[in-house]
């Protein structure tokens, strides 16, 4: 899960984090320069899982701890800043980055985009640290009706069984906390997999989500049949491949 967490944070950073230089100090079309033209301000993203620092409410010590991680952080950040594309594996720690790296951040202010996993989502619908995301995301949904919250599954195939239906219910308990019906027009779902059947897809659209099947739209991509004769010209290479 925390790999899957790391995965979509590089395309995050990718996308709405990418600065206006690259490798060669040359001038890019980054992210950055296109929001504050096109919008002013810039999107928000975090990860939040139990790798994110620093655990535990604010005291001396932990400052001290958030402030050591921080450290190493940028010590990683100079580390790769000439590599444009190794750039994106580590958190930007800079004053104009949309990212929020630390709890407390995200705590105080959540994130426009928050990438989480259902064991974490899980714990801090039980914590009262985590309670002000939860309130601040509830504020923003009431005032006003056009305000639409996203939730975003990935991997929706591997969620069946027992363990499917505790991430089910779990759906349910998040969307009551933040007011929330699954039928509301507040809210949306958008789940991604690589192995859904249409089959038998919609019923289980409905059962996890709880929502009616005729409600979804399946968007599917096109299969690429792989071409057999390309085997006998790969095989000119296997000396290569096993160098």
């Amino acid at each position: 899960l925390n790999a899957l967490a790391e995965d979509q944070m590089v395309r995050l950073r990718t996308a709405l984090d990418s600065p206006d230089r690259d490798e060669h100090g040359q001038p890019v079309a980054g992210a950055r320069s296109w929001f504050a033209k096109n919008r002013g301000d810039c999107f928000y993203f975090g990860r939040y899982t139990g790798r994110t620092p620093v655990p535990g409410r604010p005291s001396k010590a932990k400052q001290q701890d958030l402030e050591a991680v921080e450290r190493r952080l940028r010590r990683q950040a100079r580390g790769v800043a000439r590599d444009f594309r190794l750039r994106f594996q580590f958190p930007n720690l800079d004053q104009v980055s949309g990212e929020q790296w630390n709890r407390w951040s995200m705590q105080a202010t959540p994130p426009d985009i928050l990438i989480t996993n259902y064991s974490m989502l899980n714990i801090m619908l039980m914590r009262s640290i985590e309670g002000p995301i939860f309130q601040a995301t509830r504020d923003w949904l009431r005032q006003d009706s056009r305000n639409v919250f996203h939730l975003i599954v990935d991997e929706l195939h591997s969620y069946r069984g027992t363990g499917g239906t505790e991430i089910a219910l779990l759906i349910r308990l998040l969307l009551d906390r933040l007011g929330l019906q699954p039928d509301s027009p507040q809210v949306r779902f958008l789940a991604s997999s690589a192995s859904f059947s249409k089959a038998k897809g919609r019923r289980f659209l409905t059962q996890f989500f709880g929502v009616h099947d005729d409600q979804f739209e399946i968007v599917e991509s096109p299969t690429v049949t792989t071409n057999p004769d390309s085997l006998a010209t790969i095989r000119k290479y296997t000396s290569s491949f096993a160098a």
